[in-house]
């Protein structure tokens, strides 16, 4: 890391490694987009010699992206496997790891079911098997960090008698962390910890206690020195990680107190009022025309199906199939309402919208066969027949316009965001001002990462950046973490955007 004095960086202090505060997040990348390989080649040659993965990531795509990487570039002498920390994780189950259909997840002796379709398992047995795979995949003979992932999903178990008690659940992680000493001891990880959605919350049901699960060394034997970090989310909404409560400590407090080193994930992504919120605000000095485009088609889009609803009452006699066909009243009517949550209007059009439009296209184009319906003249029916591929082209391509209207509504309040945390903080980097950096393509972003990667008692920020322009975003954001100051970070979390949707 020294050659990379501009990057800061912090120390795992049971392993000695020096770590980049800023980490290379691999969670959607995979060797089949070019644009994948270039950012992290960039990343690590910029100083980031964290990489992050999981074995149910891409169904394990991503570790081979990575394995595949790493070793072009130490074949290629551009680094050494001893600069880069590699970290990986497993617990979810999935399909292609064992067989759902048969016999009940024989090869796993203990699970969860967390539905039908997802599964959980920290079992020594399936620990192993996993970290087999990741190697296999990530081309190396050590795993620097191992992580057992979001163990706390075990407690929404459905399949067994009272499900996942924690009481349980505490002993089975301790369990893992017996086994995991055995992998230490045999090489073939470094150290372990836990990546958890709720270890940072403690108000939540499936909470659990880093404390508690400290403790648990005293019944089961397993080794503190092995138990080197943990991983959870920190961005600006959600603060948790870094927020003392009185009279308890925050759990990145919590974690130095136990020599533990702590990993951030979700610097971009935050849930806020059970929303998803999407920290990014690209492309900002075109909104205003792009906006003006759109509503423009959408106000086509909804007048083109419409007008198409009226046509097929003058084509088929059952007015209730008739009426099947409303929903540019319906998404009309409810367009403000979708706006505000971008995530959830884009899932309702495409999990439930336009299913629902299909299933009622196939009902009228097989009331077509029926001779009880008026269809029985052959051009009649070629005109049902051809309405119904318009109608379906015309509502596919309204719920495109409408997603990107509701797009549009979430990028203007993060440009707001944006505004009022640089008037709060004027050492943000910012895309004007005395702060000023070139070619910044998401201002908000920057902020973020940079708000993260000075926090004090976090060690490195976790940030996917899937491509040249994310990497240089997050490289800028971390090389001017050391400018913010404890007020800086104070001001920053009471900013009144972020205190109306803080959980705080």
């Amino acid at each position: 890391m020294s050659r990379y004095p501009m990057l800061p960086s912090a120390t795992i202090p049971k392993r000695g490694l020096v770590l980049s505060k800023l980490g290379f997040g691999a969670y959607r990348v995979n060797d089949s987009t070019p644009a994948h390989r270039v950012a992290l080649t960039m990343a690590i040659q910029s100083g980031v010699n964290v990489i992050d993965t999981s074995s149910h990531f891409g169904h394990g795509t991503s570790e081979t992206f990575v394995g595949n990487t790493l070793q072009d570039l130490i074949q290629q002498g551009k680094v050494k496997r001893e600069e880069i920390v590699v970290v990986s994780k497993a617990g979810f189950i999935l399909p292609s790891s064992v067989s759902l259909a048969t016999e009940s997840l024989q090869d796993v002796p203990h699970y969860a079911k967390i539905s039908d379709t997802s599964y959980h398992s920290i079992h020594p047995s399936y620990i192993s098997a996993q970290i087999t795979a990741s190697l296999e995949r990530l081309k190396l003979d050590k795993l620097d960090i191992f992580m057992l992932n979001n163990p706390e999903r075990m407690l929404g178990d459905r399949h067994l008698p009272g499900g996942y008690t924690k009481t349980r659940l505490y002993k089975e992680i301790a369990e893992a962390f017996v086994h995991l000493d055995e992998e230490v001891a045999k090489g073939r990880i470094g150290g372990y910890g836990i990546c958890s959605n709720a270890l940072h919350m403690p108000t939540t049901d499936d909470h659990l206690s880093l404390k508690t699960i400290v403790t648990t060394r005293l019944d089961h034997g397993w080794k503190l020195e092995n138990f080197v970090a943990i991983e959870a989310p920190l961005n600006l909404f959600e603060r948790e990680l870094v927020t003392d409560v009185f009279p308890a400590k925050s759990l990145a407090r919590e974690a130095k107190d136990f020599d533990i080193f702590v990993f951030t994930n979700r610097p971009l992504n935050a849930i806020a009022e059970g929303q998803i919120v999407t920290l990014e605000n690209r492309g900002q000095h075109n909104r205003q025309e792009a906006a003006a485009k759109l509503l423009e088609t959408l106000d086509l889009s909804f007048t083109s199906l419409a007008e198409m609803e009226l046509d097929i009452k003058d084509m088929v006699e059952e007015e209730s199939l008739a009426m099947k066909f409303v929903w540019s009243e319906i998404l009309s009517e409810n367009l403000s309402r979708l706006s505000a949550n971008y995530f959830a209007a884009k899932h309702y059009l495409e999990r439930e919208v336009l299913p629902a439009i299909d299933r009622d296209l196939k009902i009228l184009e097989d009331s077509t066969h029926d001779p009880q319906q008026r269809g029985n003249d052959e051009e009649e029916k070629e005109a049902i027949r051809l309405w119904i591929d318009r109608y379906r082209k015309e509502a596919k391509s309204l719920t495109v316009d409408i997603a990107a209207f509701c797009q549009l509504d979430a990028n203007k309040r993060n440009d707001e965001l944006n505004l009022v945390l640089g008037l709060i903080c004027r050492e943000f980097v910012s895309e004007v001002g005395p702060n000023k950096v070139e070619n910044i393509g998401s201002p908000l972003s920057t902020k973020s990462i940079q708000f993260c990667t000075a926090q004090e008692n976090v060690g490195s920020t976790l940030v996917g950046m899937r491509t040249p322009e994310y990497v240089y975003d997050a490289l800028v954001a971390t090389e001017a973490s050391k400018r913010l100051t404890k007020t800086d970070l104070r001001l920053i979390s009471l900013c009144p955007l972020l205190l109306a949707t803080s959980s705080e």
